[in-house]
Order: C-alpha cells, then structure tokens, then sequence
C-alpha cells in the first residue's frame, strides 16, 4: 500500500487512492470495469458487518469476498494492484456485538477471531479502530485508551499475521469520534506510534491515518481543503497518509489530491445510485405495477431494520437518500434478486447490466476527479 501511495504522490499532479466499500457484486464490477477502462488501482474496504466469517449482509466470508473478486480480475484481464482492506476493525465496530451487548472482552475475542479470517484471506490492510468503548460514560475511547488499545492489537494482528506468512499494513483512528482537533489526533498518532516504536515495530506499515474533516454521508457533502490541508499535514509529519471516510456526495473530490489526502472511502451512496436506478427501470412499467413492486421494495429495506433512526411517520416521509443508502443491507437478499428478477422480465431489461452502468458512470467521474486515471 505505502509503494502504491507513494507513487500517487509522486506524479506531477497528485492522485487519492479511491476506497469502495463492496456492498453488492454490482460495485465490485463496476469498479473493476472502470479499473479496466483507466488503468487505475483498485481498493475495496470491507467493514465487518458487510464481510465477516459469519457472511454479513453481502453473505461473503473474507475468502469467498477475495476469490470473487480476483475472479472477475482475472476475467477482465485486470492488471494493476488490488487492495483488500479490512475496514474499522476493532471491538464494538460490529453490530452483533452491540445488539448482543458485548463486554469489550467478548467484543474484542469476536473481532481477533474475525481478524484471522481476514489474514487468512489474504487481506493486505487491516484498519484498527478502538474508538469506540461503550463501558465508558461517553461511548468513546479518550485518546490515551485508544492509542494503547491500537498498538496492542497492531501486535496481535502481527501474532496471526506470522503464523499465515503475511505482511500487513495499517490505517489507524477514526472518524467515529467525531470530530477532533488537530492537536488532539496529534496526541492519538503520536502516543500509538510511540508505543509501537517502543515494542520494535516498524512504524513504517501504518500507511493512513483518519480523521473527522467535517464530511457526512448525505447529498451537498463537501470537502474544506482548510480543514483537510491541517490534518494532511499532521499526518506527513508523522509519515503517514491521511484518509478521509464518508467521501459519499462529495461535490469536490478535485480537492483532495490537491490537500495531500492518500484515500477516501465511499460507500452507503453507492446503494443509493443503485436504488435510483432501480427506479428508473421502473418507470418503464405501467403505473400500478410499478408503484407495487416499489413498495415492495421498500419494505423490504424498512424490514431490514437499519431505517429506524430515519423512520418517524413511516417510510412515506423518510428522505428518498435515506432510504437509498438503507437499501445497502438487502441487495444480496433473495428477496431483493426476485424482485429485480421480475422487473427485468416486465420492463425488458437487464436490470443487473443497468445498475452496473450507473455505478460505472459515478466511480468514473471520482477516479476522474481523484487524478487515478493519470497513472501510468
């Protein structure tokens, strides 16, 4: 990953790694037919509750994730470098273990079980976030706790990684806390790498390092090239990158390689896109079916159980994005395959082919904007 980053930065205009999260086979296709067209890298950042031994909403294992998408690889003839990451890795960064009321004990045995799945895969970079910590009055790590907790399972991860014969890179911090100043990210960076230092390990492997830049997953999301410059400098100061999550909506990606950031995740908007383009086909069929088959839909996502926070009223009066970005939990259903199933035979289709070709549209235009398809 740093040879990656360091080559990125080291064109005459610089390039931000684009991070996607997989949340359906559509993505991954449509990231590696855009991979195919632009030569650019590839990166999937895989959070556990999306990817997990237990299957996650996707239903892939870590193992099962990796063979599909070194398959459409090769299928494509991809030639440039994929990156597997493990996304917000760490006790308590898993539904389960909140629905389940977990003991950071129980939480963290779960996760370094589920981490070993990850190496064992073949992921490349595993991000360590400890933010998190629902035995505290807050709910969140203070900085000292977090930093401890990060280099400990560094080490860890270094345990397992020496029994599969594998090199890890890292990302540390979150954007989970919310927003920090600078000074106090310098506090968290500076105390994990200090520790780690302390325990021989290279700090070199730690590649990212996130911080809260004031982006949110929702439509006029923009980036303050300030606010971002700040906190891209803190991390070249430390030697690493700065990655920047909820990149969704980003109305000025160009930004970011401007301001030094190293790679920016986006993902609940990619579900979105594909809603609407289900949508869209569904303007093709006579009203009432249409409207029926809609509903259907949407149920579905408001059955799933993850609209709850959205819903007062009822589904009729949550924001369409809303509801779009909450559809990221079905699309691997069997419920969700019949229903796309039967609007391609209605509407004479293929609705697979036509969500693909959105995605397309939108992670082009990021690779664009991001200077990835300069690479040469």
């Amino acid at each position: 990953m740093r040879a990656i980053l360091d080559k990125l930065h080291g064109l005459p205009e610089k390039a931000t790694l684009l991070c996607l999260s997989p949340i359906s086979k559509h993505v991954i296709l449509a990231y590696i037919n855009v991979a195919k067209e632009l030569h650019t890298p590839i990166c999937f950042v895989a959070s556990l509750n999306q990817v997990d031994k237990d299957g996650g909403y996707t239903g892939w294992t870590p193992e099962a994730f990796r063979n599909y998408v070194l398959s459409l690889a090769k299928e494509y003839s991809i030639n440039t470098p994929i990156i597997l990451e493990l996304d917000h890795g760490g006790p308590w960064l898993k539904d389960l273990h909140i629905a389940r009321n977990y003991t950071y004990e129980e939480a963290l045995n779960d996760f370094l079980k589920s981490l070993e799945a990850f190496v064992r895969a073949g992921f490349n970079v595993i991000h360590i976030d400890t933010t998190i910590d629902l035995e505290s009055k807050t709910r969140y790590a203070d900085v000292e706790i977090a930093a401890k907790r990060t280099a400990d399972l560094i080490l860890r991860s270094e345990e397992i990684a020496s029994r599969y014969g594998a090199r890890l890179e890292y990302e540390i911090g979150s954007d989970r806390w919310g927003f920090k100043p600078v000074e106090e990210i310098e506090k968290f960076i500076s105390s994990t790498l200090t520790a780690l230092k302390g325990r021989g390990f290279d700090v070199q492997r730690i590649v990212f390092g996130v911080a809260d830049v004031g982006t949110e997953v929702k439509p006029d999301n923009k980036a303050y090239p300030q606010t971002i410059y700040g906190f891209s400098t803190l991390m070249r100061k430390y030697g690493l990158y700065l990655k920047i999550h909820s990149g969704d909506y980003l109305e000025n990606p160009n930004e970011l390689p401007k301001n030094f950031v190293g790679g920016v995740n986006i993902g609940p908007m990619l579900a979105h896109v594909m809603y609407s383009a289900v949508k869209e086909a569904l303007q093709k069929l006579e009203k009432s079916i249409a409207q029926e088959l809609l509903q259907e839909l949407n149920q579905l996502i408001a059955d799933s159980d993850k609209l709850g926070k959205y819903i007062r009223g009822g589904i009729g009066e949550v924001e369409e994005y809303k509801i779009g970005i909450a559809s990221r939990y079905v699309w691997s259903t069997s419920k969700a395959q019949n229903i796309l199933s039967r609007i391609s035979k209605l509407a004479n289709i293929n609705i697979e082919e036509h969500i693909v070709n959105k995605l397309i549209y939108v992670i082009r235009r990021y690779v664009v904007e991001l200077n990835l398809h300069r690479i040469e």
